[in-house]
């Protein structure tokens, strides 16, 4: 499958800045190779994922590709009535000047047959008692102090409830200018705006506890209950897997506000270094204003 993508047609890049230059988010490519699998695979839906990575990610330089081939390959089949399933293997490409092809992203897809009740699981959720204004602010700051890079579409941490060494809990909501913004990936099929706050947790925590800036670079898996809905409140919950000096590897869930979970995704990964502080910082006023969302 094809899929073309200008960043004139996506006004929510102009949100996704890494220093000059806009650069897709990686739920983004998530969200490609789920509906190129749903599109394929008549009657099953995307489940979840396994061993997502970050090759080469796009970035718009001048000299990004215009089409990207996503290529999917089925790997497993269940065909049983109790529980059947489709275990696919996805990557996604795009030939650079030279016609050779550049890989940018891969993963392997969960597929199940299409359910209009999909199963939410009751989950514990951390007293939430201390959320007060001076939360609220500290998260407003976020997107301002170069802990965190996105412009308006994007700012959907509302409040930080708890944060320490063993994780954080983040009261969430995807801003109203978002529908405006959605360009080529409709919220009511992959709620992108919600589901980038995941890593943004992950940058979150990074810069709380070790002052150092991060990227994401791989996810073990992510399993997709139900999509975060428009101006719903939600909560993010990150659990410390394991921390070096390079690397943070943490469990997050997304959780409802009647505590049902959403989504779960175990072993996220980002790289950790002290050189992404710089670059995450404002370095004049223009670019100020794209950080902090015009």
């Amino acid at each position: 499958m094809i899929k073309t993508l200008q960043a004139a047609d996506n006004d929510f890049l102009s949100d996704h800045m890494i220093g000059d230059n806009a650069v897709l988010p990686t739920v983004c490519a998530i969200a490609w190779m789920a509906d190129a699998a749903e599109s394929i695979f008549s009657g099953y839906q995307f489940h979840g994922l396994e061993n997502y990575k970050l090759f080469k990610g796009v970035v718009f330089d001048g000299a990004e590709a215009t089409d990207y081939q996503i290529d999917v390959k089925v790997v497993e089949q269940k065909v049983s009535d109790s529980s059947p399933y489709l275990k696919l293997d996805s990557k996604i490409s795009s030939l650079n000047a030279k016609g050779k092809p550049v890989f940018h992203y891969g993963s392997e897809l969960l597929l199940k047959p299409t359910s209009k009740n999909l199963p939410l699981a009751d989950v514990k959720l951390a007293n939430t008692k201390s959320i007060n204004g001076k939360a609220a602010d500290e998260a407003r700051q976020l997107y301002t102090n170069g802990t965190l890079f996105h412009g308006e579409s994007l700012q959907g941490i509302q409040e930080i409830i708890t944060c320490d060494v063993k994780g954080l809990l983040l009261s969430c909501q995807v801003p109203e200018v978002a529908m405006n913004k959605q360009g080529d990936f409709p919220l009511h099929r992959h709620n992108i705006f919600a589901n980038d706050l995941v890593y943004q947790a992950m940058l979150v925590w990074v810069r709380k506890q070790l002052s150092m800036g991060s990227l994401p670079s791989s996810t073990k898996s992510w399993t997709s209950y139900q999509q975060v809905k428009p101006n719903e409140m939600f909560y993010l919950q990150l659990k410390v897997v394991e921390q070096a000096s390079t690397k943070l590897i943490a469990d997050i869930s997304l959780i409802s506000e009647d505590k049902k979970l959403l989504a779960e995704i175990k072993s996220a990964e980002v790289t950790v270094s002290e050189n992404l502080n710089d670059l995450f910082k404002p370095r004049s006023a223009s670019l100020q204003e794209k950080i902090s969302g015009l």
